[in-house]
């Protein structure tokens, strides 16, 4: 029987799931099986227990346990144990905050290819987090992720066009953006391509 999995991850100091479906709080017999399974290695079972203490779900909410099982989760190549480790990290979640391992541990996935964390080191190059604040290099990664369909990115790559930030001012470029990310979903790219429609842009 295939194992329930959470597809929960951390940014910005809040919970969100932007990884798949939201998932009900675990059974006592899904935490003892995971814990079990974890305690044997099993990569999977580590990341659960992770999100588990993360969010206090089924548990007592524990970031320094949710670190431990990501760390070991992540040392077995769990990439979203690695995102969420990345963001426990910048964020002094259950562990002294620490940008520059922050940064490592989410270009390590920026490079592979995953989006979430090309937008998110875009965001701290951007603020400076972890290295000097770059908006060419934060430019790059949000590029990368917009082309990918991340909503979050083509916000960034918007609020970037309209308001000249590392690249020429261009309201209809802002626009082009801020209508594919209200496309993927997200209100205040909708409202911000709206407001600039009705601009005549």
């Amino acid at each position: 029987m295939k194992r329930a999995r959470f597809f929960s991850l951390l940014a910005a100091a809040m919970l969100i799931a932007p990884l798949g479906a939201h998932c009900e709080p675990p059974t006592p017999k899904q935490i003892s099986q995971w814990k079990r399974e974890a305690a044997n290695g099993n990569s999977s079972a580590q990341y659960n227990l992770g999100v588990m203490y993360a969010k206090g779900d089924g548990v007592q909410q524990d970031y320094p346990e949710a670190v431990k099982w990501y760390r070991l989760a992540t040392e077995k190549g769990e990439i979203s144990a690695q995102f969420n480790l990345a963001v426990m990290y910048r964020e002094g979640r259950g562990i002294r905050q620490d940008y520059f391992e922050s940064m490592k541990l989410f270009r390590s996935i920026a490079d592979k290819g995953y989006p979430e964390a090309q937008y998110e080191l875009g965001t701290m190059y951007a603020n400076g987090q972890g290295a000097r604040q770059d908006p060419a290099e934060a430019l790059k990664w949000y590029r990368l992720a917009a082309a990918k369909g991340n909503a979050n990115a083509q916000f960034s790559l918007g609020k970037a066009y309209e308001n000249g930030q590392g690249v020429t001012l261009d309201k209809r470029e802002a626009k082009e953006w801020y209508g594919k990310a209200c496309d993927n979903g997200q209100q205040k790219s909708c409202d911000a391509y709206r407001k600039l429609n009705e601009a005549g842009y």
